[in-house]
């Protein structure tokens, strides 16, 4: 179930983390502004991010293999949809929902399916599937690049539905988790219990603010990086190297966060957030700059996403963690309706350096709210598949 998980994140945030390879194409193709196509991936994580809310909890109480199936479907759709649009809208129009939903509907659910499956080594457990995410930031960047090197975007979009519905479907069709099995809480009252509490609230408030920086070097640095003189081929490989730092962090990170803290894991996350901003804001068209900055990020968001789900079963429990996962992802999608068209619009109005700097000031805003623990009156409820708090 694991390995199953694993593969299906790989193809589905290789495809929507590599969509700063679409983006020139698509600006080329439509004649369109960066911003705008920018509101495309923007519009598509936020899907992703609302529909993990409702997935993650459809997976807790059905169990994860129909909402995974769902996912199979949508995915592959809305890659056909896309290669069928004439116009920037169209494409949004299928590419959006439906590439952000069928993400949406598979990776929360996972989390919390493996989380109930393996308490005894729930870190470790999560840090293998999230290897899928990291391997798919590492491939599909060289795999898109080689392809669009060949064929037009349309014919790309066509190859990947099918990658899309083979790697997803076996996924649906291997995962295991029952529904039933565990009585979850309702959807009203986990948000009541997470909403109740000050550290909760505060830590939400910094994945907003850091959803910017999170993603920029996703859906700028290859077109960043070409229009600074770079081949195009060297743009693909630091959207890859991305990958390569999260893949190689992920289960080292994973193993590690019980001992080093889940807390602790999640603030020093965010402090490489800001570093590899830094060093891309000074790098100007130095590869090998670039290149750390982008390993840097990798390695950061490795941190990031293996902490988050251990923060909110220490404080949730396992019952409910597809909910709680997918409700407090949504802050990033939140975050990413205003960053990345933000962030584009002043690529084309005042620069990469002014977009940057903006960005940074950000990401070290979440980074402040991260630090110390706040005094909180709610106290998480005892869960027999949390015993540990």
């Amino acid at each position: 179930m694991v390995v199953a998980g694993a593969a299906a994140n790989a193809v589905s945030f290789g495809v929507l983390f590599s969509f700063g390879l679409f983006l020139p194409p698509l600006t080329e193709r439509f004649d369109a502004s960066t911003a705008a196509v920018a509101a495309v991936f923007s519009g598509s994580v936020l899907c992703y991010y609302l529909a993990g809310a409702v997935g993650g909890s459809l997976g807790d109480r059905f169990g994860a293999r129909p909402v995974v199936t769902a996912g199979a479907v949508l995915l592959p759709l809305g890659l056909v949809g896309a290669s069928l649009g004439d116009r920037l809208l169209l494409v949004a129009a299928a590419y959006v929902p439906l590439v952000g939903l069928a993400v949406g509907t598979a990776y929360a659910p996972l989390i919390g399916a493996v989380g109930r499956a393996m308490p005894d080594r729930r870190g470790l457990a999560i840090g293998v599937l999230l290897t899928g995410v990291g391997l798919g930031t590492l491939t599909f960047p060289l795999l898109i690049r080689a392809l669009l090197d060949r064929w037009p975007l349309p014919v790309v979009f066509r190859i990947l539905a099918v990658i899309a519905l083979v790697a997803l479907g076996a996924a649906a069709a291997t995962v295991v988790d029952a529904g039933g099995r565990h009585r979850a809480r309702s959807s009203g009252s986990v948000w009541r219990s997470m909403l109740g509490s000050g550290r909760f609230r505060r830590l939400y408030v910094s994945v907003v603010l850091v959803a910017p920086g999170f993603y920029a070097p996703l859906a700028f640095l290859n077109d960043a990086a070409i229009d600074r003189g770079l081949a195009p081929a060297r743009g693909a490989a630091l959207v890859a190297a991305i990958g390569l730092g999260s893949l190689a962090a992920r289960l080292p990170f994973g193993a590690a966060a019980p001992r080093l803290g889940p807390r602790r894991q999640y603030r020093l996350s965010h402090v490489g957030f800001v570093a590899a901003l830094a060093i891309w804001l000074v790098a100007d068209a130095n590869f090998a700059a670039l290149l750390a900055a982008a390993v840097v990020h990798g390695i950061a968001w490795a941190a990031w996403v293996t902490a988050a789900p251990l923060v909110l079963v220490d404080w949730f429990g396992a019952d409910d963690l597809g909910l709680a996962v997918g409700g407090f992802y949504t802050g990033l999608g939140l975050g990413a309706v205003i960053g990345p068209p933000v962030t584009g619009a002043l690529i084309d109005g005042a620069g990469l350096t002014v977009a940057l700097a903006a960005v940074l000031v950000t990401t070290a805003a979440a980074l402040a709210l991260t630090g110390g623990e706040p005094p909180d009156r709610w106290r998480p409820r005892r869960s027999l598949s949390s015993p540990r708090r």
